[in-house]
C-alpha cells in the first residue's frame, strides 16, 4: 500500500512517498495523484477548496494530522523555520 505525506503550500503540493527520502512538488492535487498513485494521503490539513476534487478520487484513503500542535513542537525542537517543505519531513 502506497502511502505519501503531503503539504499544501502556495507553490504546489509538496508530496513525500513513504519509501522516498527526496520531496516531491506537484503543480496541484491530481498532478500527484497521476505521478505517485498513492493508496493514502496523510497531511497536517487540507485546502477547503481541494474538498471536491478529492471526493472524485476514488479508492485513496485522506487522513489528516490530529494533533498539529505536535508538528509545530518537533519544528521548534529540531530548531526549524517554519515552511511547506519542513512540514511534510516532520
Amino acid at each position: 500500500m502506497s502511502r505519501v505525506f503531503v503539504d499544501f503550500g502556495r507553490n504546489g503540493v509538496y508530496a513525500l512517498p513513504e519509501d522516498g527520502e527526496e520531496v516531491m512538488v506537484f503543480d496541484g492535487l491530481l498532478e500527484m495523484f497521476e505521478g505517485l498513485r498513492p493508496k493514502i494521503v496523510v497531511a497536517d490539513s487540507y485546502p477547503r477548496r481541494l474538498l471536491p476534487t478529492m471526493t472524485r478520487l476514488g479508492g485513496a484513503l485522506f487522513l489528516r494530522l490530529r494533533d498539529l500542535k505536535k508538528l509545530s513542537e518537533e519544528r521548534r525542537n529540531n530548531g526549524l523555520r517554519k515552511t511547506d517543505e519542513n512540514d511534510w519531513r516532520l
